[in-house]
Protein backbone atom coordinates (compact mmCIF):
# COMPACT_ATOMS: atom_id res chain seq x y z
CA UNK A 1 0.00 0.00 0.00
CA UNK A 2 1.35 3.40 -0.93
CA UNK A 3 2.36 5.76 1.79
CA UNK A 4 -0.17 8.65 1.90
CA UNK A 5 2.73 11.01 2.46
CA UNK A 6 4.17 10.03 -0.92
CA UNK A 7 2.12 12.46 -2.97
CA UNK A 8 3.14 15.42 -0.81
CA UNK A 9 6.81 14.39 -0.82
CA UNK A 10 7.24 13.93 -4.56
CA UNK A 11 8.06 17.59 -4.94
CA UNK A 12 10.97 17.14 -2.50
CA UNK A 13 12.63 14.28 -4.38
CA UNK A 14 14.81 16.66 -6.36
CA UNK A 15 16.04 18.12 -3.07
CA UNK A 16 16.62 14.56 -1.79
CA UNK A 17 18.71 13.49 -4.79
CA UNK A 18 20.72 16.68 -4.43
CA UNK A 19 21.57 15.91 -0.81
CA UNK A 20 22.06 12.21 -1.58
CA UNK A 21 24.58 13.06 -4.29
CA UNK A 22 26.51 15.21 -1.82
CA UNK A 23 26.40 12.38 0.72
CA UNK A 24 27.72 9.95 -1.88
CA UNK A 25 30.68 12.21 -2.54
CA UNK A 26 31.46 12.08 1.18
CA UNK A 27 30.99 8.29 1.40
CA UNK A 28 33.11 7.68 -1.71
CA UNK A 29 35.84 9.84 -0.17
CA UNK A 30 35.66 7.83 3.07
CA UNK A 31 35.84 4.53 1.19
CA UNK A 32 38.78 5.77 -0.82
CA UNK A 33 40.52 6.92 2.36
CA UNK A 34 39.82 3.52 3.93
CA UNK A 35 41.37 1.66 0.99
CA UNK A 36 44.41 3.95 1.03
CA UNK A 37 44.75 3.28 4.77
CA UNK A 38 44.78 -0.46 4.06
CA UNK A 39 47.43 0.03 1.40
CA UNK A 40 49.61 1.97 3.82
CA UNK A 41 49.26 -0.87 6.36
CA UNK A 42 50.51 -3.44 3.84
CA UNK A 43 47.12 -4.93 3.07
CA UNK A 44 46.48 -4.78 -0.65
CA UNK A 45 42.79 -5.01 -1.61
CA UNK A 46 41.62 -6.96 -4.61
CA UNK A 47 41.29 -5.16 -7.94
CA UNK A 48 37.53 -5.69 -7.65
CA UNK A 49 37.57 -3.43 -4.60
CA UNK A 50 38.84 -0.56 -6.69
CA UNK A 51 36.30 -1.31 -9.42
CA UNK A 52 33.52 -1.35 -6.82
CA UNK A 53 34.68 1.98 -5.49
CA UNK A 54 34.67 3.31 -9.05
CA UNK A 55 30.98 2.30 -9.24
CA UNK A 56 30.17 5.41 -7.22
CA UNK A 57 31.23 7.58 -10.14
CA UNK A 58 28.21 6.79 -12.40
CA UNK A 59 25.91 7.08 -9.35
CA UNK A 60 27.19 10.59 -8.68
CA UNK A 61 26.99 11.59 -12.37
CA UNK A 62 23.43 10.28 -12.73
CA UNK A 63 22.48 12.07 -9.51
CA UNK A 64 23.81 15.37 -10.88
CA UNK A 65 21.82 14.88 -14.10
CA UNK A 66 18.58 13.95 -12.34
CA UNK A 67 18.99 16.85 -9.95
CA UNK A 68 18.27 19.11 -12.92
CA UNK A 69 15.66 16.98 -14.70
CA UNK A 70 13.95 15.64 -11.57
CA UNK A 71 13.25 12.03 -10.68
CA UNK A 72 10.40 9.78 -9.55
CA UNK A 73 10.06 7.75 -6.37
CA UNK A 74 10.79 4.53 -8.29
CA UNK A 75 14.01 6.00 -9.65
CA UNK A 76 15.08 7.01 -6.14
CA UNK A 77 14.34 3.45 -4.96
CA UNK A 78 16.54 2.04 -7.73
CA UNK A 79 19.29 4.45 -6.70
CA UNK A 80 19.18 3.17 -3.13
CA UNK A 81 19.03 -0.50 -4.16
CA UNK A 82 22.01 -0.12 -6.48
CA UNK A 83 24.01 1.67 -3.78
CA UNK A 84 23.09 -1.05 -1.29
CA UNK A 85 24.55 -3.74 -3.50
CA UNK A 86 27.56 -1.59 -4.30
CA UNK A 87 28.33 -1.15 -0.59
CA UNK A 88 27.76 -4.89 -0.02
CA UNK A 89 30.28 -5.80 -2.73
CA UNK A 90 32.82 -3.34 -1.31
CA UNK A 91 32.35 -4.69 2.22
CA UNK A 92 32.78 -8.27 1.00
CA UNK A 93 36.36 -7.49 -0.01
CA UNK A 94 37.11 -5.33 3.06
CA UNK A 95 36.22 -7.37 6.14
CA UNK A 96 32.48 -7.96 5.78
CA UNK A 97 30.35 -7.28 8.87
CA UNK A 98 33.44 -6.37 10.90
CA UNK A 99 33.89 -3.26 8.76
CA UNK A 100 32.32 -0.34 10.69
CA UNK A 101 31.19 1.24 7.41
CA UNK A 102 28.43 -1.36 7.30
CA UNK A 103 26.34 0.96 9.49
CA UNK A 104 25.78 3.06 6.34
CA UNK A 105 22.97 0.61 5.55
CA UNK A 106 20.90 2.36 8.22
CA UNK A 107 21.35 5.70 6.48
CA UNK A 108 19.95 4.24 3.25
CA UNK A 109 16.97 2.78 5.15
CA UNK A 110 16.23 6.17 6.75
CA UNK A 111 16.34 7.92 3.34
CA UNK A 112 13.96 5.31 1.95
CA UNK A 113 11.59 5.54 4.93
CA UNK A 114 11.25 9.31 4.59
CA UNK A 115 10.70 9.43 0.85
CA UNK A 116 9.29 6.14 -0.48
CA UNK A 117 6.19 4.01 -0.15
CA UNK A 118 5.99 1.28 2.48
CA UNK A 119 6.53 -1.40 -0.16
CA UNK A 120 9.84 0.10 -1.24
CA UNK A 121 10.89 0.75 2.36
CA UNK A 122 10.42 -2.90 3.33
CA UNK A 123 12.08 -4.08 0.11
CA UNK A 124 15.19 -1.96 0.73
CA UNK A 125 15.27 -2.81 4.46
CA UNK A 126 15.01 -6.53 3.64
CA UNK A 127 17.84 -6.22 1.11
CA UNK A 128 20.03 -4.52 3.73
CA UNK A 129 19.25 -7.18 6.36
CA UNK A 130 19.98 -10.03 3.92
CA UNK A 131 23.22 -8.40 2.75
CA UNK A 132 24.32 -7.76 6.34
CA UNK A 133 23.54 -11.39 7.28
CA UNK A 134 25.53 -12.74 4.32
CA UNK A 135 28.47 -10.49 5.14
CA UNK A 136 28.70 -12.03 8.62
CA UNK A 137 29.45 -15.39 6.98
CA UNK A 138 31.02 -14.63 3.62
CA UNK A 139 33.79 -12.05 3.30
CA UNK A 140 37.49 -11.60 2.79
CA UNK A 141 39.12 -10.76 6.15
CA UNK A 142 41.36 -7.74 6.56
CA UNK A 143 44.69 -8.59 8.15
CA UNK A 144 47.45 -6.18 8.94
CA UNK A 145 51.09 -7.21 8.63
CA UNK A 146 51.74 -5.79 12.07
CA UNK A 147 52.57 -8.64 14.48
CA UNK A 148 49.68 -9.83 16.59
CA UNK A 149 47.14 -7.39 15.02
CA UNK A 150 44.13 -8.81 13.25
CA UNK A 151 41.07 -6.85 12.25
CA UNK A 152 39.11 -9.94 11.30
CA UNK A 153 39.51 -13.68 11.19
CA UNK A 154 41.57 -13.71 14.40
CA UNK A 155 42.41 -17.13 15.89
CA UNK A 156 43.51 -15.75 19.25
CA UNK A 157 41.74 -16.48 22.51
CA UNK A 158 39.64 -13.37 21.96
CA UNK A 159 37.98 -14.94 18.94
CA UNK A 160 34.90 -15.95 20.93
CA UNK A 161 34.40 -12.42 22.18
CA UNK A 162 34.77 -11.05 18.66
CA UNK A 163 32.18 -13.55 17.42
CA UNK A 164 29.64 -12.49 20.01
CA UNK A 165 30.43 -8.86 19.34
CA UNK A 166 29.73 -9.32 15.63
CA UNK A 167 26.57 -11.29 16.42
CA UNK A 168 25.42 -8.45 18.68
CA UNK A 169 26.15 -5.90 15.95
CA UNK A 170 24.07 -7.94 13.49
CA UNK A 171 21.14 -8.25 15.91
CA UNK A 172 21.28 -4.53 16.69
CA UNK A 173 21.25 -3.74 13.00
CA UNK A 174 18.25 -5.99 12.30
CA UNK A 175 16.27 -4.45 15.16
CA UNK A 176 17.22 -0.93 14.08
CA UNK A 177 16.29 -1.59 10.46
CA UNK A 178 12.87 -3.00 11.39
CA UNK A 179 12.21 -0.18 13.88
CA UNK A 180 13.11 2.50 11.36
CA UNK A 181 10.99 0.86 8.67
CA UNK A 182 7.99 0.84 11.02
CA UNK A 183 8.45 4.05 12.95
CA UNK A 184 9.46 6.64 10.36
CA UNK A 185 6.60 5.98 7.85
CA UNK A 186 4.13 6.02 10.76
CA UNK A 187 5.52 9.33 11.99
CA UNK A 188 5.37 10.73 8.47
CA UNK A 189 1.73 9.67 8.10
CA UNK A 190 0.81 11.20 11.45
CA UNK A 191 2.61 14.43 10.57
CA UNK A 192 0.87 14.66 7.20
CA UNK A 193 -2.52 13.97 8.79
CA UNK A 194 -1.99 16.66 11.42
CA UNK A 195 -0.96 19.11 8.72
CA UNK A 196 -4.04 18.27 6.67
CA UNK A 197 -6.28 18.64 9.71
CA UNK A 198 -4.82 22.07 10.45
CA UNK A 199 -5.35 23.11 6.83
CA UNK A 200 -8.94 21.83 6.91
CA UNK A 201 -9.63 23.64 10.19
CA UNK A 202 -8.19 26.85 8.78
CA UNK A 203 -10.29 26.54 5.62
CA UNK A 204 -13.38 25.78 7.71
CA UNK A 205 -12.75 28.82 9.89
CA UNK A 206 -12.35 31.05 6.84
CA UNK A 207 -15.57 29.67 5.35
CA UNK A 208 -17.41 30.27 8.61
CA UNK A 209 -16.13 33.84 8.75
CA UNK A 210 -17.25 34.42 5.18
CA UNK A 211 -20.66 32.92 5.89
CA UNK A 212 -21.09 35.11 8.97
CA UNK A 213 -20.05 38.11 6.91
CA UNK A 214 -22.46 37.35 4.11
CA UNK A 215 -25.25 36.65 6.61
CA UNK A 216 -24.61 39.98 8.34
CA UNK A 217 -24.62 41.87 5.07
CA UNK A 218 -27.70 40.05 3.85
CA UNK A 219 -29.60 40.76 7.07
CA UNK A 220 -28.58 44.41 6.95
CA UNK A 221 -29.50 44.74 3.29
CA UNK A 222 -32.93 43.24 3.94
CA UNK A 223 -33.40 45.71 6.79
CA UNK A 224 -32.29 48.64 4.63
CA UNK A 225 -34.73 47.67 1.90
CA UNK A 226 -37.62 47.30 4.35
CA UNK A 227 -38.24 51.03 4.80
CA UNK A 228 -38.11 51.95 1.08
CA UNK A 229 -40.43 49.08 0.19
CA UNK A 230 -42.87 50.11 2.92
CA UNK A 231 -42.80 53.70 1.67
CA UNK A 232 -43.51 52.60 -1.90
CA UNK A 233 -46.31 50.35 -0.71
CA UNK A 234 -47.99 53.21 1.19
CA UNK A 235 -47.78 55.57 -1.78
CA UNK A 236 -49.14 52.99 -4.19
CA UNK A 237 -51.97 51.98 -1.83
CA UNK A 238 -53.01 55.62 -1.35
CA UNK A 239 -53.05 56.25 -5.10
CA UNK A 240 -55.08 53.10 -5.79
CA UNK A 241 -57.60 53.76 -3.00
CA UNK A 242 -58.28 57.33 -4.06
CA UNK A 243 -58.01 56.66 -7.75
CA UNK A 244 -55.53 59.41 -8.37
CA UNK A 245 -52.40 59.48 -10.40
CA UNK A 246 -49.05 59.89 -8.72
CA UNK A 247 -47.85 63.42 -8.17
CA UNK A 248 -44.42 64.52 -9.29
CA UNK A 249 -43.20 64.51 -5.69
CA UNK A 250 -44.49 60.97 -5.11
CA UNK A 251 -42.92 59.81 -8.39
CA UNK A 252 -39.57 61.26 -7.38
CA UNK A 253 -39.87 59.65 -3.95
CA UNK A 254 -40.64 56.27 -5.50
CA UNK A 255 -37.68 56.65 -7.84
CA UNK A 256 -35.44 57.54 -4.90
CA UNK A 257 -36.61 54.51 -2.91
CA UNK A 258 -36.11 52.16 -5.89
CA UNK A 259 -32.59 53.55 -6.34
CA UNK A 260 -31.91 52.95 -2.66
CA UNK A 261 -33.03 49.32 -2.96
CA UNK A 262 -30.89 48.82 -6.05
CA UNK A 263 -27.84 50.27 -4.32
CA UNK A 264 -28.38 48.00 -1.32
CA UNK A 265 -28.52 44.95 -3.56
CA UNK A 266 -25.41 46.05 -5.46
CA UNK A 267 -23.52 46.46 -2.19
CA UNK A 268 -24.57 42.97 -1.16
CA UNK A 269 -23.49 41.49 -4.51
CA UNK A 270 -20.05 43.12 -4.34
CA UNK A 271 -19.47 42.75 -0.61
CA UNK A 272 -18.25 39.14 -0.80
CA UNK A 273 -15.17 40.28 -2.68
CA UNK A 274 -14.25 42.91 -0.11
CA UNK A 275 -15.31 41.37 3.19
CA UNK A 276 -11.77 41.23 4.57
CA UNK A 277 -9.72 44.28 3.64
CA UNK A 278 -7.79 44.52 6.89
CA UNK A 279 -4.88 46.29 5.22
CA UNK A 280 -7.07 49.31 4.37
CA UNK A 281 -8.11 51.91 6.93
CA UNK A 282 -10.78 54.59 7.19
CA UNK A 283 -10.68 57.80 9.16
CA UNK A 284 -13.18 57.03 11.92
CA UNK A 285 -14.82 60.46 11.95
CA UNK A 286 -15.30 60.58 8.16
CA UNK A 287 -16.49 56.98 8.16
CA UNK A 288 -19.14 57.74 10.81
CA UNK A 289 -20.34 60.81 8.94
CA UNK A 290 -20.77 58.87 5.70
CA UNK A 291 -22.40 55.93 7.44
CA UNK A 292 -24.86 58.13 9.35
CA UNK A 293 -25.91 59.76 6.09
CA UNK A 294 -26.50 56.31 4.63
CA UNK A 295 -28.42 55.31 7.77
CA UNK A 296 -30.69 58.34 7.45
CA UNK A 297 -31.84 57.13 4.03
CA UNK A 298 -33.05 53.85 5.52
CA UNK A 299 -34.26 55.37 8.82
CA UNK A 300 -35.67 58.81 7.92
CA UNK A 301 -37.23 59.27 11.37
CA UNK A 302 -34.06 58.42 13.32
CA UNK A 303 -32.47 61.32 15.17
CA UNK A 304 -29.14 61.50 16.95
CA UNK A 305 -26.85 63.95 18.68
CA UNK A 306 -23.15 64.12 17.93
CA UNK A 307 -21.37 64.44 21.25
CA UNK A 308 -17.95 64.50 19.63
CA UNK A 309 -16.12 62.18 17.25
CA UNK A 310 -12.42 61.44 17.59
CA UNK A 311 -10.77 62.75 14.42
CA UNK A 312 -7.31 61.16 14.74
CA UNK A 313 -8.34 57.50 14.68
CA UNK A 314 -8.11 55.21 11.65
CA UNK A 315 -10.00 51.91 11.81
CA UNK A 316 -10.06 48.88 9.45
CA UNK A 317 -12.09 49.31 6.29
CA UNK A 318 -14.64 46.59 5.62
CA UNK A 319 -18.32 46.32 4.59
CA UNK A 320 -18.72 43.99 7.58
CA UNK A 321 -18.01 46.87 9.96
CA UNK A 322 -20.33 49.13 7.96
CA UNK A 323 -23.22 46.71 8.30
CA UNK A 324 -22.45 45.87 11.91
CA UNK A 325 -22.65 49.54 12.94
CA UNK A 326 -25.85 50.07 10.92
CA UNK A 327 -27.44 47.12 12.71
CA UNK A 328 -26.44 48.53 16.11
CA UNK A 329 -27.81 51.96 15.20
CA UNK A 330 -31.08 50.35 14.07
CA UNK A 331 -31.36 48.49 17.36
CA UNK A 332 -30.80 51.71 19.30
CA UNK A 333 -33.41 53.57 17.25
CA UNK A 334 -35.97 50.82 17.73
CA UNK A 335 -35.28 50.49 21.46
CA UNK A 336 -36.60 53.97 22.30
CA UNK A 337 -38.04 57.17 20.91
CA UNK A 338 -35.56 59.70 22.29
CA UNK A 339 -32.56 61.23 20.54
CA UNK A 340 -29.65 58.79 20.30
CA UNK A 341 -26.40 60.13 21.72
CA UNK A 342 -23.25 59.23 19.78
CA UNK A 343 -19.63 59.78 20.74
CA UNK A 344 -16.19 58.31 20.11
CA UNK A 345 -12.75 58.46 21.71
CA UNK A 346 -9.35 56.72 21.60
CA UNK A 347 -7.73 55.07 24.63
CA UNK A 348 -4.49 53.05 24.37
CA UNK A 349 -4.78 52.55 20.60
CA UNK A 350 -8.36 51.37 20.96
CA UNK A 351 -11.22 53.26 19.30
CA UNK A 352 -14.38 53.37 21.40
CA UNK A 353 -17.71 54.30 19.84
CA UNK A 354 -20.67 54.76 22.20
CA UNK A 355 -24.36 54.55 21.21
CA UNK A 356 -26.55 55.68 24.10
CA UNK A 357 -30.36 55.45 24.03
CA UNK A 358 -31.60 57.57 26.99
CA UNK A 359 -35.20 56.35 26.77
CA UNK A 360 -36.08 54.91 30.23
CA UNK A 361 -38.06 52.11 28.54
CA UNK A 362 -35.17 51.04 26.29
CA UNK A 363 -33.90 48.36 28.66
CA UNK A 364 -37.34 46.74 28.92
CA UNK A 365 -37.68 46.82 25.17
CA UNK A 366 -34.27 45.19 24.87
CA UNK A 367 -35.20 42.26 27.14
CA UNK A 368 -38.59 41.87 25.50
CA UNK A 369 -37.49 41.88 21.89
CA UNK A 370 -34.22 39.95 22.06
CA UNK A 371 -34.48 36.23 22.75
CA UNK A 372 -31.00 35.86 24.17
CA UNK A 373 -30.76 39.13 26.07
CA UNK A 374 -28.86 38.53 29.28
CA UNK A 375 -29.34 39.90 32.77
CA UNK A 376 -25.57 40.35 32.95
CA UNK A 377 -24.07 43.80 32.69
CA UNK A 378 -22.77 43.12 29.19
CA UNK A 379 -25.46 40.79 27.85
CA UNK A 380 -25.72 40.46 24.08
CA UNK A 381 -29.01 39.64 22.34
CA UNK A 382 -29.72 37.50 19.33
CA UNK A 383 -30.29 40.55 17.13
CA UNK A 384 -26.72 41.68 17.86
CA UNK A 385 -25.06 38.30 17.39
CA UNK A 386 -24.01 38.80 13.76
CA UNK A 387 -22.79 42.34 14.41
CA UNK A 388 -20.70 41.15 17.33
CA UNK A 389 -19.28 38.24 15.29
CA UNK A 390 -18.28 40.63 12.49
CA UNK A 391 -16.55 43.08 14.83
CA UNK A 392 -14.71 40.23 16.58
CA UNK A 393 -13.13 39.29 13.25
CA UNK A 394 -11.25 42.59 13.45
CA UNK A 395 -10.19 41.97 17.08
CA UNK A 396 -12.94 44.23 18.36
CA UNK A 397 -15.76 43.82 20.88
CA UNK A 398 -19.34 44.92 21.46
CA UNK A 399 -20.62 45.66 24.98
CA UNK A 400 -24.36 46.19 25.43
CA UNK A 401 -25.61 47.16 28.86
CA UNK A 402 -28.96 48.03 30.43
CA UNK A 403 -28.49 50.97 32.79
CA UNK A 404 -30.22 51.48 36.14
CA UNK A 405 -32.29 54.40 34.80
CA UNK A 406 -33.72 52.16 32.06
CA UNK A 407 -31.53 53.49 29.26
CA UNK A 408 -29.19 51.36 27.19
CA UNK A 409 -25.57 51.86 26.19
CA UNK A 410 -23.74 50.05 23.42
CA UNK A 411 -19.96 50.45 23.25
CA UNK A 412 -17.91 49.24 20.28
CA UNK A 413 -14.14 49.07 20.57
CA UNK A 414 -11.74 48.38 17.70
CA UNK A 415 -7.96 48.50 17.33
CA UNK A 416 -7.00 51.71 15.55
CA UNK A 417 -4.14 53.68 14.17
CA UNK A 418 -3.75 57.23 15.38
CA UNK A 419 -2.77 60.00 12.98
CA UNK A 420 -1.77 63.56 13.61
CA UNK A 421 -4.46 66.16 13.16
Amino acid sequence: MQNPALSSLNTNLTFVINRLTTLRLVIASLLLGFVIYLELNHFYPELVTWLTLAGYLPLIVIGLIQKRKGLTANQLALHLLFETQLITLFLYFTGGASNPLISYFLVLIVIAAYNLSKTWVWFIASACIIDYSLLTQFYLPIESSMPGHHLAGSSSTGGGFIYWHLAGMWLTFVISAIALSLLIPALMEASIKRRQQLIELREKQLKNEQLIGIATLAAGTAHEMGTPLMTMEMILNDSLEHGITLSKEDGELLHQQVTLCRQSLQRLALAGRNIHTKNDYNNASQWLTTLLHRWRLSQPRAIWANNGFEETANIPKSPLLDQALLNLLDNAAQAGSQTIELSSKVIDKQWYFTIHQPDPLAANDLKKDHLFASDKEHGIGLGLYLSNASIEQFNGQVHLSANKDGSTTCVINLPCRETNK
